[in-house]
């Protein structure tokens, strides 16, 4: 089981899969950009995880462009071992995703 670490003020991964299910699929992208500005993702987190977090389309996640900390996203929305079949169709939307991962990835060069 993943626990999402943090020592101090210092952010290693976010693992919404931590967080009870039925809350976690409450999160809006608001909720979602609220949290990462609050902790300072985009100069911290290592990892983030998105499980369970089926009510976003990507746009809370605008705060992470560019970041120089970020290894890994999880954008897969369903736990390990779980069917990764959702109905109705999370809202995640790849034209909102793509150039902030794109970004991320170019270091900030968008």
């Amino acid at each position: 089981v993943s626990r999402s670490s943090i020592a101090g003020n210092e952010w290693h991964t976010l693992d919404f899969g931590d967080v009870e299910k039925e809350l976690a699929a409450k999160l809006s992208d608001d909720d979602i950009s609220k949290v990462l500005l609050h902790i300072d993702a985009a100069n911290k987190l290592k990892r983030l995880r998105l499980t369970n977090c089926i009510n976003i389309s990507g746009a809370g996640l605008v705060s992470l462009s560019g970041s120089t900390s970020i290894e890994q996203i999880d954008l897969s929305l369903v736990g390990a071992h779980q069917r990764p079949i959702l109905d109705p169709k999370p809202p995640l939307d790849c034209d909102l995703v793509l150039p902030i991962l794109d970004c991320i990835i170019n270091h900030g060069r968008c």
